[in-house]
């Protein structure tokens, strides 16, 4: 290997570790509240939804997949949906909408009062995460925003910030956080 490969898998292991050992990583309270709510909404029916662009939509349908299939404990499939999945849907929104609509208007279509909306947003600036945020807010979706340390535009109702401006160490914690909700969750059934 190379000298400046070397350096840059060091570096890299080193942001990994700095942001890991960072105790504003682990929201353990927030966490332990969002499990709660995760889990009385899902008993009562409602459903969780993710959402997310680039590395962060392949994040949504992953946490989604783990709540619906299982994450570590096997359990009845828990009402989990990404709004990241259908093609068809994105880019008709998009051709039709533009891609500012292409959560929201999903949102609308899939969502009730009552359902949770987890946003996945490494700026915290995408405009068809925050519109959906908006819409949700609007018809009485409890939501959540998952960033990294920038400013907060959002109108979400939790915001979590990863102590980093780097996007994959920010992707890296928040899918942290997604397996530490979903096993919590299994565990509870």
């Amino acid at each position: 290997m190379s000298k400046e490969l070397s350096r840059s898998v060091d570096l890299r292991l080193t942001e990994s570790r700095k942001i890991f050992s960072n105790e504003l990583s682990y929201p353990s309270t927030a966490l332990v509240n969002l499990a709660s709510r995760l889990d009385l909404a899902l008993r009562e029916g409602k459903k969780v939804a993710f959402v997310g662009n680039g590395g962060s939509a392949t994040e949504a349908t992953h946490l989604a997949a783990e709540f619906i299939g299982k994450c570590v404990i096997d359990h009845e499939p828990l009402a989990a949906i990404s709004l990241t999945d259908s093609n068809a849907v994105l880019t008709a929104i998009a051709n039709d909408y533009g891609v500012k609509e292409i959560f929201s208007r999903q949102v609308t279509a899939l969502l009730r009062e009552g359902d949770i909306l987890i946003s996945l947003s490494t700026s915290g600036k995408s405009l068809n995460v925050l519109n959906a945020i908006e819409r949700a807010n609007a018809i009485g979706v409890y939501t959540v925003l998952w960033m990294g340390d920038f400013e907060n535009v959002s109108e979400a109702q939790e915001v979590w910030k990863v102590p980093s401006k780097s996007t994959p160490r920010i992707q890296e914690v928040h899918m942290m956080w997604g397996h530490v909700l979903a096993q919590a969750i299994e565990e509870s059934r």
